[in-house]
């Protein structure tokens, strides 16, 4: 039984004033992994990039930089799964971003049409997917993860 409740961020297809919080929470998430946000969310036609992100890796013969384009897609408040329709040309986006990887950051879990899609793109550049299980054990597990639990999940927290 999941201990947050992704339902208490603001759902983001109404225009409230909060339909960027799933956004920020990503970008917040990241940052308490250690990853530098690059581009941070931002309102209007973002061409398919929520967020891009650099990570630094420390390898035996050099230090390496990826950037990553982040897809954020909210859909606690419905249940759906992520589809194919909901992720388009995820391989153009990532070139026309200069990015070297994908990662779909969800709050539910993604449809097998587009487990298909996404594992296909590996053989192009990097993928991971993000769902609500692999989120929450990451902000349980990390020291810093009680800062962005009280914040986007304040029911949650103080149960």
């Amino acid at each position: 039984m999941p201990i947050l409740d992704f339902k208490e961020i603001a759902q983001a297809n109404l225009t409230n004033g909060l339909q960027d919080t799933f956004e920020m929470f990503a970008r917040d998430f990241f940052m308490m992994l250690g990853f530098e946000i690059k581009d941070g969310p931002d309102r209007g036609q973002d061409g398919g990039r929520d967020l891009i992100i650099s990570e630094k890796r420390e390898g035996i013969i050099g230090d390496t930089e990826i950037d990553w384009l982040v897809s954020c897609k909210h859909k606690a408040h419905s249940g759906s799964a992520v589809q194919s329709n909901d992720e388009i040309d995820i391989k153009g986006r990532v070139e026309t971003f200069g990015a070297q990887g994908f990662i779909g950051f969800y709050s539910t879990i993604i449809s097998s049409p587009l487990g298909r899609n996404l594992e296909g793109l590996k053989r192009h550049f990097d993928v991971k997917v993000f769902d609500r299980e692999i989120i929450e054990k990451m902000i349980l597990e990390n020291p810093k993860g009680k800062t962005i639990a009280k914040r986007y999940f304040p029911v949650s927290f103080s149960k």
